[in-house]
């Protein structure tokens, strides 16, 4: 084919099956939107935000079998988009981020022009892999590399920087070169396979965990049928949520910030880990010296796909490269004759507490109001929206106090159909990410459950929701405070900490939007609320007010991040001021 450097650079994403493309108007990059939103085989959207681009991006490539593209003008465009490629980054998410650029010629930071930034720097410590088009007669060859290299060991980002007068330069290049890409399935071999299944048959305490790679590699089944034939317990990080199933009686609950205290106490007291696609990330249990230092005698034996991620960050007794499920189903043919010698009170013990654990989040939920105030517990609301969420819906969880809380109720079956950003820890990815599973899944329902801080920061998107049609249902946690900071306000008595927030009438504000908007304060009225969100013919917003409500896993907080720091107390603190 002959065109544009634009005109190609589709094509090329089109045969490698991308068909959604996020962004803001913008001139250095026209021919990229034109081509894109004349093309019936794409689907092109502009949001309000660049941000909010690049967090749709991330949750189209979680939702679909494809990758998602976002893009920006440059400059001022293409800082925006760096908070929806760092999580994208974080959580190991492919996707093409495009960014326009100044003519060739004038590529300087160092000279004092308009929208003049280092992009390729900008995204250079978030993205795998990042390229300037320089000439035309490389664009074919660095937007093939792009595509693999994305997909590729470890998934990320990747960028590609495109001067305006390059962009708009002709071309040749023939689609048929380099064929559609597709996900090599590597498996470590034969010997490695049976080396981790005598040291997992032989353990006494064993646990299995399953990670993003374990969703990413389509593996679930896979993971299962391992859990169902050894009977061993099992945890899955936030990325991991949905590979087992709810209800299964090996799960004691996901690794992470929510993961329960059980799950924290058999990462602690196995003899052994079998961890299947799992980067052990900040707030996963093992290995967090000097809080969780590994326990004597104890091993782990980490399935990874990319090789320099093993014993990265939690020391590794036997290190596997390859795919989860490649892996997985050699694992399970070695398995078919084998018997473990676990300890037969492991599983039990682990059970037992796993429900004590559960009986104390609902007997929080049962209290359906804080402190003998009058505004909702969280708990109470996270556990009601449990119950009310169809089963085919998609649910996000936007971050802070009230995603800890939906998270511990919500127990999805399908890993797809549960959305969360943990890597990066944003707030505000909730919206985006709900216009993003919309778009790619119109008819089924899209529920996004924020705080009223993470709404605030991308509240805007909502114009995006009716502009396009995307008929999601927000539900608004209304505490009027940044919540997982408030403890910190109050262990220090500083009423002026900064946590506390004027209350917004989210409802009222979406109805300016053209949402469909409700505000409710009693439990008993949420059940109707939801059904006419549900069956709007519009975006809906439901403003809930609740009360600041602690959560049993907070400590965390201070166990992971803080670990070797101490507030002062506040009556040095008055001294000093």
């Amino acid at each position: 084919m002959e065109g544009s450097v634009s005109d190609v650079l589709l094509a090329i994403l089109k045969k490698h099956g991308v068909r959604y493309l996020c962004g803001l108007p913008a001139a250095q990059i026209g021919l990229i939107m034109n081509g894109a939103s004349r093309d019936p085989e794409l689907t092109y959207l502009t949001t309000r935000h660049e941000e909010a681009a690049g967090h749709m991006a991330h949750a189209i490539s979680r939702v679909t079998d494809t990758m998602g593209v976002c893009f920006a003008t440059v400059g001022a465009g293409a800082t925006n988009l760096v908070p929806g490629v760092a999580a994208a980054f974080a959580d190991n998410i492919p996707m093409i981020v495009l960014t326009g650029q100044n003519h060739a010629a004038e590529i300087d930071p160092s000279r004092d022009q308009l929208q003049s930034a280092d992009q390729l720097g900008l995204f250079r410590s978030i993205t795998k892999w990042n390229a300037c088009i320089h000439h035309a007669d490389r664009a074919a060859e660095l937007v093939e590399r792009a595509v693999q290299i994305a997909q590729s060991g470890r998934p990320g980002p990747v960028h590609l920087d495109i001067p305006c007068d390059v962009g708009t330069q002709l071309c040749r290049y023939d689609l048929n070169t380099v064929p559609p890409f597709r996900l090599a399935r590597p498996a470590p071999s034969g010997d490695e396979v049976k080396t981790a299944v005598d040291m997992l048959m032989n353990a006494k305490r064993p646990l299995l965990m399953a990670g993003g790679g374990v969703v990413r590699s389509g593996a679930s089944d896979e993971f299962r049928e391992l859990v169902r034939h050894t009977n061993f317990p099992a945890i899955t990080t936030v990325m991991g949520r949905g590979v087992l199933e709810a209800g299964n009686p090996c799960s004691i609950g996901s690794g992470g910030l929510i993961a329960g205290q059980t799950a924290l106490d058999a990462s602690r007291q196995a003899d052994l880990i079998l961890a299947v696609g799992c980067k052990f990330s900040t707030f996963n249990p093992v290995h967090k010296p000097p809080v969780y230092p590994k326990p004597e005698g104890q091993k782990i034996i980490q399935i990874e796909i990319d090789g320099e991620s093993i014993g990265k960050v939690a020391p590794t007794d036997l290190g596997l490269v390859g795919d989860a499920r490649a892996t997985l189903r050699a694992m399970l043919e070695m398995l078919v004759d084998t018997k473990p010698v676990t300890d037969p009170d492991w599983l039990p013990s682990l059970q037992g507490a796993h429900q004590t654990y559960r009986d104390t989040v609902h007997s929080e939920a049962n209290s359906k109001v804080v402190g003998g105030g009058s505004a909702l517990n969280e708990a109470t609301v996270a556990r009601a929206m449990s119950e009310l969420i169809p089963e085919d819906a998609i649910t996000v969880l936007d971050g802070g106090q009230a995603m800890m809380w939906n998270t511990t109720f919500i127990q999805p079956s399908d890993p797809y159909r549960i959305l969360s950003e943990p890597g990066m820890g944003h707030l505000g990815f909730g919206l985006p990410f709900a216009n993003a599973a919309k778009l790619s899944h119109p008819n089924r329902p899209v529920i996004c459950i924020t705080g009223d801080g993470a709404f605030g920061c991308t509240i805007q998107e909502l114009e995006t929701a009716v502009r396009n049609q995307l008929n999601i249902v927000v539900v608004v946690f209304n505490d009027s405070y940044w919540g997982m900071y408030k403890p910190f306000g109050d262990l220090l008595e500083n009423p002026n900490f900064g946590t506390k927030l004027t209350k917004v009438d989210f409802a009222k504000v979406a109805e300016g939007f053209g949402c469909h908007g409700e505000s409710i304060s009693s439990i008993d009225a949420l059940p109707d609320a939801f059904k006419r969100a549900l069956d709007a013919d519009k975006p809906a917003v439901i403003d809930v007010e609740v009360e600041y409500t602690p959560h049993p896993m907070d400590f965390m907080w201070n166990e992971i991040i803080l670990h070797d720091f101490q507030f002062p107390e506040p009556d040095k603190v008055k001294a000093v001021a």
